[in-house]
């Protein structure tokens, strides 16, 4: 199963992450926030302290505490906005990470 284990650099507005196969790939997530604006709330992600609380979730996915808004039976829910390890993988470009030498 692939997992992010690191986000090596968070910058706004792309990722560096690494997953648990060794492999670490760079995640432009400006084209993702504004493919996903019909979902209120996802557009505070182009504030840079809120892009910044960025962190991994339990299944190695990258997650964003309390942004989607939705009403469910007349009240407001926030939800959790995430992105799964496969969707980062598939969607990244390798980064080369020079070899240090020993």
């Amino acid at each position: 199963m692939l997992r992010i284990i690191e986000l090596v650099k968070v910058s706004p507005y792309y990722l560096i992450c690494k997953f648990n196969n060794g492999n670490i790939k760079k995640l432009n997530i400006l084209p993702i926030i504004e493919q996903h604006k019909h979902l209120k709330g996802v557009e505070r992600l182009l504030d840079e302290i809120i892009f910044n609380k960025v962190r991994i979730g339990e299944f190695g996915e990258i997650v964003w505490d309390k942004i989607v808004v939705t009403i469910q039976d007349k009240k407001e829910v926030i939800w959790d906005y995430d992105i799964s390890p496969e969707f980062a993988y598939q969607n990244s470009i390798s980064i080369d990470v020079p070899k240090v030498a020993t």
